[in-house]
């Protein structure tokens, strides 16, 4: 065997170790925060808050599109995970390129029912509100709107972008308690 073909075995054996450790599993630390924002993809999601890394304890939240597998969150509480993160092939349009699973629920701590959130419920004119049966997220989540249904149908109307203030009600009812 000549150096070139032995050289040309040797980069390819890395560059071949190189592409299996990009997809194998990684296993990291990750928050989910006490509530879900809004966001927009091939339609509009209730999206989880997350920290990893270094944002973990930070004011710092991403917005994850695709869910845990094995996760049963539930609004109200901070959560902190051991997940295994695992890059998908081909992912669908608009999806995730990443196959997220629960590994651990390392620590699950309640806030207080008086503790606010802000929640984006209309984003460039996308309204998130939903008015079918009484005020909604999505279909997904119950607003009390408080006295301020008047003032929310308003500004749902006439404005682009509107930001409500929340406190949990319970797992699936939160409270208006201003608008922006």
């Amino acid at each position: 065997m000549n150096k070139g073909t032995l050289l040309l075995m040797l980069i390819g054996a890395l560059f071949s170790c190189t592409k299996d450790n990009a997809k194998s599993p990684k296993t990291i630390d990750m928050r989910i925060n006490h509530y879900q924002d809004t966001g927009i993809g091939e339609g509009l999601y209730l999206t989880m808050l997350v920290q990893t890394g270094d944002a973990i304890g930070t004011d710092k939240w991403t917005k994850m599109y695709g869910g845990i597998e094995g996760f049963d969150y539930k609004p109200g509480y901070i959560y902190d995970l051991s997940v295994e993160v695992e890059n998908i092939d081909n992912p669908p349009p608009d999806g995730s390129s990443t196959k997220t699973t629960l590994k651990k629920v390392r620590s699950m701590e309640e806030v207080n029912n008086d503790t606010s959130f802000d929640i984006s419920l209309k984003i460039n004119g996308q309204n998130f509100v939903t008015n079918t049966a009484g005020y909604s997220l999505l279909n997904q989540i119950d607003i009390d709107c408080n006295n301020l249904c008047n003032a929310l149908n308003t500004k749902l109307m006439e404005q682009d972008m509107v930001i409500g203030t929340f406190q949990h009600v319970n797992e699936n009812s939160i409270k208006l308690i201003d608008i922006k």
